[in-house]
């Protein structure tokens, strides 16, 4: 197992991220808007504008331009998020592997904490996060810092300790921001977007990362 000689901590974003799921969040988006709105979003539309933004902020924005109301859409999420596994394998096992050398875990995200938790009690991975910080537990989403500068007062680390997964722009900047190193997952952006961050990026996550830590 390699050695991680600079990092004390690990958070990952959750969409798009540690759970691969920016795709299914497109699509269920996309029902809503279409159901309630009369707005046939396109995945374009979504990854240019609202991917990695909080769902409250991606509802916002809708309603605002395309005028209407929305229900709540939590059944339609976790109906959507059950329907096919959003952690893959190799993240698994790269958060077993970064518990196993004894580095404390966290989850910052913009979504709603009933989401992530149905996810994570779905999984095989939950117990190995110390602290998760969602929508509910912050006054400012990223890029402000405010949800990693909590994530790492709570774990009790340092911020130049810590390392950041983050798939979306607004996470990256975030988690600079907050003094901490990122890796950046290609998935919402390309390696060619986020490249110009000046920060490593990868394609997938898997042990095989921990190197670059």
């Amino acid at each position: 197992m390699e050695t991680l000689t600079r990092t004390r901590a690990v958070i990952f974003d959750f969409n798009g991220t540690l759970s691969d799921d920016e795709p299914v969040l497109a699509r269920v988006f996309a029902e809503i808007f279409h159901a309630y709105l009369g707005w046939r979003m396109t995945s374009d539309d979504y990854f240019a504008r609202l991917a990695g933004r909080s769902d409250r902020e991606i509802v916002e924005i809708a309603v605002a331009e395309r005028g209407g109301g929305l229900a709540d859409n939590g059944p339609l999420v976790e109906r959507l998020l059950a329907s096919e596994s959003p952690i893959r394998p190799g993240t698994e096992a790269l958060v077993r592997t970064l518990t196993a050398a004894g580095h404390p875990l966290a989850v910052v995200t913009g979504a709603q904490r009933s989401d992530v938790d149905f996810v994570l009690g779905h999984s095989g991975i939950g117990g190995h996060f110390e602290v998760v910080v969602t929508e509910e537990d912050v006054t400012l989403g990223k890029p402000d810092p405010e949800g990693f500068l909590l994530a790492a007062r709570r774990l009790g680390v340092l911020p130049q300790e810590t390392v950041v997964f983050e798939d979306s722009l607004a996470g990256v900047r975030a988690a600079r921001a907050a003094g901490m190193r990122c890796i950046a997952v290609t998935g919402t952006h390309d390696a060619l977007t986020l490249a110009g961050e000046g920060i490593p990026t990868v394609d997938v996550l898997n042990p095989a990362v921990v190197g670059l830590l």
